[in-house]
């Protein structure tokens, strides 16, 4: 009997400790589960470069990725970082653009991290929607400035840039609006985003001079105007009439001023136009009296009888003048005829010249008295 208890105790015994020892299984497990804890491989943002205009935003997503390849999103819980926060902020992923430049932001976690270059209106390239400016002095042309941004998107810098010209004696810009003041060639320069573009300007730069008289021919003491016309770099036309530095080459022949020529006594000379560097010359003929004439071949007269006689002067121009007032009028008999101012009479039967004197020039006529 004894020995039978000692058996069941023995037996009750082992089959505690059987129970005991599968209750002691989790505890096992859950400390190999621990020891074997994911490792991090890197962190991983969702964008590999931030471009922004300024005040613009833009959400990052950073996840780690572990060494079994499985990722967690842990944007919220890493810690992020702007090497230069005057140009952009960054909380929680959230990227801030404050002004223009290149910066980069850091997302950090459990001693990884990863940097993303942040670029805030930085351009790829700069235009003018001018390449080449040919003016007159006073004259005014806008020039618009557009921005290529490195997102591709475009845009109007004209009031954003800087505007400068190298000669502000031959230009002057503001806001790309440029303002020819003198003569002569200029660089008007507009920069921005750190580009820059430089545009030609060429003020009353002149390619050809003309004028709309090839050669004047003026009797003294008349007018006569000439128009100046410069051809520009451009291919276009301008009256420079006004704007021309005049000169004649004997001023005791004919004068000029703005273009209006006045002979003042006989001769030859030439005057000249000079603008842009250009310079025009124009032959000058004070015209001379070539012929000097009566209307009439002869003259008969009665006694007593008396007829108008007219003399004109035929100039080198082809011009035909009356004179007849202006003339010096002698009859070399008066006791025959007489003349006054080119009217004859008759005083006596017998014969007489009579001669009219202009300028220098002298013309005769017999004249008949019966």
């Amino acid at each position: 009997m004894r020995n039978w208890q000692k058996g069941m105790l023995a037996t009750a015994v082992t089959v505690g400790l059987i129970f005991s020892s599968v209750g002691q299984v989790p505890a096992l497990a859950n400390s190999a589960t621990t020891s074997t804890q994911k490792k991090i491989s890197k962190l991983v943002v969702d964008t590999k470069t931030v471009k922004l205009k300024k005040a613009g935003t833009q959400q990052l997503t950073v996840r780690v990725q572990y060494t079994d390849k499985t990722t967690e999103d842990v944007t919220q819980q890493a810690e992020w970082t702007s090497s230069d926060s005057d140009i952009a902020s960054v909380d929680k992923g959230l990227v801030t653009a404050v002004s223009s430049g290149k910066t980069r932001v850091k997302a950090s976690f459990e001693g990884k991290s990863v940097n993303i270059p942040v670029e805030i209106d930085v351009i790829s390239k700069l235009t003018a929607d001018q390449k080449k400016l040919a003016l007159s002095v006073g004259g005014t042309k806008q020039v618009n400035a557009t921005a290529t941004f490195s997102d591709k998107s475009t845009g109007d810098v004209t009031a954003q840039a800087e505007w400068e010209s190298d000669d502000k004696a031959i230009v002057t810009v503001t806001n790309g609006l440029v303002t020819a003041v003198g003569s002569g060639t200029a660089k008007v320069k507009v920069k921005y985003g750190g580009k820059s573009v430089s545009i030609p300007v060429e003020v009353d730069v002149v390619s050809k001079l003309d004028s709309d008289k090839k050669k004047l021919y003026l009797r003294p003491d008349t007018t006569q105007s000439v128009t100046l016309l410069a051809t520009l770099s451009t291919k276009e036309k301008v009256d420079v009439t006004s704007k021309a530095k005049w000169t004649t080459d004997d001023a005791k022949v004919a004068t000029v001023e703005n273009g209006v020529v006045t002979t003042v006594g006989s001769g030859k000379t030439r005057i000249k136009a000079t603008y842009g560097g250009k310079t025009i010359s124009i032959p000058v003929e004070s015209a001379v009296i070539s012929k000097m004439e009566f209307d009439m071949k002869k003259a008969d007269l009665k006694v007593g009888e008396s007829k108008d006689l007219k003399v004109s002067v035929i100039y080198t121009d082809k011009t035909k003048v009356d004179v007849t007032t202006d003339a010096d009028w002698i009859s070399t008999n008066s006791s025959v005829v007489t003349v006054v101012d080119g009217k004859i009479t008759a005083v006596k039967a017998g014969r007489a010249t009579i001669a009219a004197t202009y300028n220098g020039k002298v013309v005769k006529i017999q004249v008949t008295v019966k």
